[in-house]
Protein backbone atom coordinates (compact mmCIF):
# COMPACT_ATOMS: atom_id res chain seq x y z
CA UNK A 1 0.00 0.00 0.00
CA UNK A 2 1.06 3.48 -0.69
CA UNK A 3 1.22 5.46 2.44
CA UNK A 4 -1.13 8.41 2.38
CA UNK A 5 0.28 11.55 3.71
CA UNK A 6 -1.67 13.11 6.54
CA UNK A 7 -2.18 16.30 4.63
CA UNK A 8 -3.81 14.48 1.68
CA UNK A 9 -6.00 12.63 4.08
CA UNK A 10 -7.20 15.95 5.53
CA UNK A 11 -7.71 17.34 2.08
CA UNK A 12 -9.71 14.30 0.90
CA UNK A 13 -11.80 14.27 4.05
CA UNK A 14 -12.42 18.01 3.56
CA UNK A 15 -13.53 17.33 -0.01
CA UNK A 16 -15.72 14.52 1.17
CA UNK A 17 -17.27 16.80 3.76
CA UNK A 18 -17.88 19.48 1.13
CA UNK A 19 -19.40 16.91 -1.19
CA UNK A 20 -21.59 15.67 1.65
CA UNK A 21 -22.71 19.24 2.43
CA UNK A 22 -23.40 19.87 -1.27
CA UNK A 23 -25.42 16.66 -1.49
CA UNK A 24 -27.30 17.62 1.65
CA UNK A 25 -27.97 21.08 0.19
CA UNK A 26 -29.28 19.51 -3.01
CA UNK A 27 -31.47 17.19 -0.94
CA UNK A 28 -32.74 20.25 0.98
CA UNK A 29 -33.50 22.05 -2.30
CA UNK A 30 -35.28 18.97 -3.63
CA UNK A 31 -37.25 18.73 -0.40
CA UNK A 32 -38.11 22.43 -0.65
CA UNK A 33 -39.33 22.02 -4.23
CA UNK A 34 -41.26 18.91 -3.28
CA UNK A 35 -42.83 20.88 -0.44
CA UNK A 36 -43.64 23.77 -2.80
CA UNK A 37 -45.23 21.36 -5.28
CA UNK A 38 -47.18 19.81 -2.45
CA UNK A 39 -48.39 23.26 -1.39
CA UNK A 40 -49.44 24.06 -4.93
CA UNK A 41 -51.40 20.82 -5.18
CA UNK A 42 -52.95 21.44 -1.75
CA UNK A 43 -54.07 24.97 -2.63
CA UNK A 44 -55.28 23.87 -6.06
CA UNK A 45 -57.41 21.11 -4.48
CA UNK A 46 -58.72 23.48 -1.81
CA UNK A 47 -59.56 26.14 -4.42
CA UNK A 48 -61.30 23.60 -6.62
CA UNK A 49 -63.38 22.30 -3.70
CA UNK A 50 -64.36 25.82 -2.64
CA UNK A 51 -65.19 26.76 -6.24
CA UNK A 52 -67.39 23.71 -6.59
CA UNK A 53 -69.32 24.56 -3.42
CA UNK A 54 -69.73 28.23 -4.38
CA UNK A 55 -70.63 27.33 -7.96
CA UNK A 56 -73.31 24.91 -6.81
CA UNK A 57 -74.78 27.50 -4.47
CA UNK A 58 -74.70 30.16 -7.17
CA UNK A 59 -76.27 27.75 -9.67
CA UNK A 60 -79.05 26.92 -7.24
CA UNK A 61 -79.71 30.61 -6.62
CA UNK A 62 -79.76 31.37 -10.35
CA UNK A 63 -81.96 28.35 -11.04
CA UNK A 64 -84.38 29.29 -8.28
CA UNK A 65 -84.59 32.86 -9.59
CA UNK A 66 -85.12 31.66 -13.18
CA UNK A 67 -87.72 29.12 -12.06
CA UNK A 68 -89.62 31.77 -10.09
CA UNK A 69 -89.58 34.16 -13.06
CA UNK A 70 -90.72 31.52 -15.54
CA UNK A 71 -93.30 30.16 -13.10
CA UNK A 72 -94.69 33.65 -12.52
CA UNK A 73 -95.00 34.23 -16.28
CA UNK A 74 -96.70 30.87 -16.78
CA UNK A 75 -99.05 31.45 -13.82
CA UNK A 76 -100.09 34.86 -15.14
CA UNK A 77 -100.70 33.46 -18.60
CA UNK A 78 -102.80 30.56 -17.30
CA UNK A 79 -104.67 32.92 -14.96
CA UNK A 80 -105.55 35.19 -17.90
CA UNK A 81 -106.77 32.17 -19.86
CA UNK A 82 -108.91 30.99 -16.94
CA UNK A 83 -110.37 34.48 -16.48
CA UNK A 84 -111.20 34.89 -20.15
CA UNK A 85 -112.83 31.47 -20.38
CA UNK A 86 -114.89 32.13 -17.24
CA UNK A 87 -115.89 35.56 -18.56
CA UNK A 88 -117.01 34.11 -21.91
CA UNK A 89 -119.02 31.38 -20.15
CA UNK A 90 -120.61 34.00 -17.87
CA UNK A 91 -121.49 36.23 -20.87
CA UNK A 92 -123.10 33.32 -22.67
CA UNK A 93 -125.07 32.31 -19.55
CA UNK A 94 -126.21 35.88 -18.78
CA UNK A 95 -127.16 36.78 -22.32
CA UNK A 96 -130.74 36.90 -23.63
CA UNK A 97 -132.34 33.53 -24.12
CA UNK A 98 -131.68 31.58 -26.36
CA UNK A 99 -128.09 32.60 -26.78
CA UNK A 100 -126.03 29.79 -28.15
CA UNK A 101 -122.49 29.70 -29.29
CA UNK A 102 -121.64 27.92 -32.49
CA UNK A 103 -120.95 24.27 -31.76
CA UNK A 104 -117.29 24.56 -32.73
CA UNK A 105 -116.70 27.55 -30.45
CA UNK A 106 -118.63 25.97 -27.58
CA UNK A 107 -116.56 22.79 -27.88
CA UNK A 108 -113.34 24.83 -28.09
CA UNK A 109 -114.31 26.81 -24.99
CA UNK A 110 -115.09 23.63 -23.01
CA UNK A 111 -111.86 21.95 -24.15
CA UNK A 112 -109.82 25.00 -23.22
CA UNK A 113 -111.46 25.13 -19.78
CA UNK A 114 -110.68 21.46 -19.21
CA UNK A 115 -107.07 21.86 -20.39
CA UNK A 116 -106.05 24.58 -17.94
CA UNK A 117 -103.96 22.92 -15.22
CA UNK A 118 -104.92 23.59 -11.62
CA UNK A 119 -101.42 22.87 -10.34
CA UNK A 120 -98.17 24.17 -11.80
CA UNK A 121 -96.53 21.55 -14.02
CA UNK A 122 -93.19 20.06 -13.11
CA UNK A 123 -90.36 21.45 -15.27
CA UNK A 124 -89.60 17.93 -16.53
CA UNK A 125 -93.21 17.21 -17.56
CA UNK A 126 -93.06 17.70 -21.32
CA UNK A 127 -96.65 16.50 -21.80
CA UNK A 128 -97.92 19.30 -19.56
CA UNK A 129 -96.03 21.92 -21.58
CA UNK A 130 -97.37 20.43 -24.81
CA UNK A 131 -100.88 20.70 -23.36
CA UNK A 132 -100.20 24.35 -22.50
CA UNK A 133 -99.04 24.95 -26.09
CA UNK A 134 -102.32 23.42 -27.32
CA UNK A 135 -104.21 25.64 -24.88
CA UNK A 136 -102.47 28.70 -26.37
CA UNK A 137 -103.62 27.59 -29.83
CA UNK A 138 -107.19 27.19 -28.61
CA UNK A 139 -107.12 30.63 -27.01
CA UNK A 140 -105.90 32.11 -30.32
CA UNK A 141 -108.85 30.48 -32.06
CA UNK A 142 -111.21 31.98 -29.49
CA UNK A 143 -109.58 35.37 -30.01
CA UNK A 144 -110.05 35.04 -33.76
CA UNK A 145 -113.71 34.21 -33.18
CA UNK A 146 -114.05 37.30 -30.96
CA UNK A 147 -112.73 39.40 -33.82
CA UNK A 148 -109.21 40.27 -32.85
CA UNK A 149 -105.99 39.04 -31.42
CA UNK A 150 -105.78 39.62 -27.70
CA UNK A 151 -102.74 37.42 -27.13
CA UNK A 152 -99.18 38.58 -27.70
CA UNK A 153 -97.88 37.63 -31.12
CA UNK A 154 -94.85 36.00 -29.53
CA UNK A 155 -95.34 33.45 -26.79
CA UNK A 156 -93.31 33.97 -23.63
CA UNK A 157 -90.20 31.81 -23.47
CA UNK A 158 -90.95 29.33 -20.70
CA UNK A 159 -88.15 26.91 -21.49
CA UNK A 160 -85.76 26.06 -18.71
Amino acid sequence: EVPVRPRCRERSSGLNAMAARAAAAIDDIDAAFDGALGLEEHFLAAGYAEGTVRGAASGQDDGRRLGCDRGRELGRELGRFRGRIDMLNALVAAGPAPRHLPERISRLLNEAAATIPTEPPAPQDEAAFEAIAELRAKMRMLDAWLGGSRLPAVEPDLSF
